[in-house]
């Protein structure tokens, strides 16, 4: 039996929640479905009660999850046993990246550190936000970069190094009327339909809008529900009177029939930042945190 099968239902015992797991997981709903049915037709029992409702584990399924929780500390214990004695564990590096957001800039790094240190690998792999966190608490990879609205709490089990800012924007169907304007006002937004991303199924994507509206005395009730932020933008293209929020590094998700206007509060920011678990010991986390910070410091704009 795979390991990451015990992995993805560690995930879902935590959550309890499909949707939720599954886009952690980065991966498809019926996909984790499919997993889970592999392992209650293995262990020859129901593992989860599902109802319109709610989701909960069976006296079998808390078992699971406890001895999942053994069998991957195990496996992490001896991988790790392994890789030290083949002199493997400080020459790599497992990093998430968010897509157009660090793109550009972490592709410059990246040929300026591989000069500098050819024998530490790197594996780069582009996943969504609500991903990120849960992969670094469970060593599935080293770094990420993530996005937060600035002057949002930060979580603290987490050490943060922040990257560069990037302005909240509003996206609109090329004939809504604020198409026309250059910049407009958060709190105009409460007269138009609102498409955003559920905060259930995507609470770190959720919150990236509803901290600003919030903020501005302005209710986070998406109109319209989308998956993730692609989808949003997709659904913007059928919907003349509705609203997307979107930083301004994802205005690439925009068809052909959107806009992109400025907000004109200048505190409607987010952080780009990187992150990583401070307990992990791979040593080659500080290594590419010193040549990134003196990376950055030679970036023009940085501060």
């Amino acid at each position: 039996m795979e390991i990451r099968l015990f992995r993805e239902y560690l995930v879902l015992s935590k959550l309890l929640n499909f949707s939720r797991a599954a886009e952690q997981l980065g991966m498809t709903q019926p996909v984790l479905s499919r997993h889970l049915k592999y392992l209650e037709e293995q262990f020859d029992t129901k593992l989860l009660d599902r109802n319109t409702h709610q989701v909960e584990l069976t006296k079998t399924g808390k078992l699971l999850a406890e001895e999942a929780e053994k069998i991957i500390g195990q496996y992490e214990s001896a991988f790790q046993v392994i890789r030290e004695s083949l002199g493997k564990s400080q020459h790599s590096l497992s990093i998430m990246f968010l897509g157009a957001a660090t793109r550009e800039f972490f592709s410059d790094f990246l040929v300026h550190f591989r000069k500098h240190h050819e024998a530490i690998s790197i594996d780069c792999r582009d996943t969504e936000l609500d991903a990120i966190p849960g992969s670094i608490d469970r060593r599935e990879c080293d770094l990420g970069f993530i996005v937060r609205p600035d002057r949002h709490q930060s979580d603290n089990s987490f050490r943060h190094l922040e990257l560069f800012k990037d302005p909240l924007c509003l996206a609109v169907h090329k004939n809504h009327p604020l198409a026309k304007q250059q910049k407009v006002s958060i709190r105009e937004l409460a007269s138009w339909p609102l498409i955003g991303v559920d905060k259930k199924t995507s609470p770190l994507a959720g919150d990236c809008n509803s901290y600003f509206l919030e903020r501005y005395g302005l209710n986070y009730g998406p109109d319209i529900v989308g998956h993730n932020l692609s989808t949003c933008c997709f659904n913007l293209e059928l919907n003349e009177s509705a609203v997307v929020l979107l930083p301004k590094h994802q205005s690439y998700l925009l068809g052909k029939n959107a806009t992109l206007v400025e907000i004109e509060e200048k505190d409607c920011r987010f952080n780009v930042e990187l992150i990583w678990d401070p307990k992990n010991k791979n040593p080659s986390i500080e290594t590419f945190m010193s040549d990134l910070k003196s990376f950055l410091c030679n970036r023009p704009g940085y501060e």
